[in-house]
Formats: structure tokens, sequence, C-alpha cells
């Protein structure tokens, strides 16, 4: 083999560890981006089915699991989280309220009143180390009226 073609390969090989790098740095970026981005939206419609859930449960004025009904209906919303609201932080950000029809003020949880389930403030901690401010904060939340039942509402642990 002639020097001169052994010294080109040899620059050569020089160039294409360059051009690799220079492609998977992007690459690798775009890829973190498109798993975070669906996570994202994943994590997202998964609250706002939680969320969704508590409500339909509250509206029926069922109190099975909890000591009242507003822990009933946070047990109910965890348990359709997927895991994501089971650490003591992340379940505090789950609240119920019980609104009035006529003025939007917070009332009992009373049959015609506006109950409101939400999500609020989940933080989502992102995979790559992107440059940013911040990680995302998600919220969820949920309206419906509550349905006649028969008896007295049963207890509300915090009135929000």
């Amino acid at each position: 083999m002639p020097f001169g073609r052994q010294k080109r390969k040899r620059r050569q090989s020089g160039a294409d560890l360059l051009e690799t790098s220079l492609i998977i740095v992007p690459l690798f970026g775009l890829i973190f981006l498109m798993l975070d981005l669906s996570m994202a939206l994943f994590l997202r419609s998964t609250l706002q089915n939680a969320v969704r859930d508590g409500v339909r449960y509250g509206i029926t004025g069922n109190n099975s699991p909890g000591p009242c009904q507003d822990d009933s209906i946070k047990a109910v919303v965890k348990t359709n989280a997927v895991g994501f609201l089971n650490s003591t932080s992340a379940a505090a950000d789950i609240h119920v309220h019980f609104m009035s029809p006529v003025d939007g003020s917070h009332s009992s949880n009373a049959p015609g009143n506006i109950i409101e389930v939400s999500v609020e403030g989940y933080t989502f901690h992102l995979l790559a180390p992107y440059h940013h401010t911040g990680n995302p904060v998600l919220w969820a939340r949920a309206y419906d009226v509550v349905e006649p039942y028969t008896g007295s509402p049963p207890c509300l642990t915090v009135s929000e």
C-alpha cells in the first residue's frame, strides 16, 4: 500500500469520529425530548382520568375506604393515578372542593352542589438535563353535580 493512501485513511478515520460525535449529540437530545414529551402527555392524561374517576365516585355519595367522603375520593384518585400520586408530597396535591351552583362559594357535599376534584401543582421530573429554569408542573381538574342519594351527606375531613 502506498504511503499516501495510509496517511489519507488515518485522517479519514478521525473525520469519521468527528462526524459521528456531531450527529450523536443532537440525535440523543431529540430522542430524550420525544421521551420527555410523550411521558408528560401520558402523565397529564393519566391524572385527568384519575380526577374524572374521583368525581364519578364523589357524585354518588359513597364513602367506602376512608373515614369521610373526601378521603374516599382522594383514595380513588390515588388508585387510578397508576402510582404517580403514591408519595406523600404528591398526595398533598389532590384537592376536593364542594361548591354552590348558585354563586360558586364553598359549600357542603349535599346533593345538587358541584364537586371539583383536582390535582394541582404536580411536578414532572425530566429525564434529560436540558438547560431550563425548572421542571414542568401539571394540573388536572374535573367537575360534576352531586346526585341525590338517600340519607344524610357523608362527613368531610377537610373543608377546602
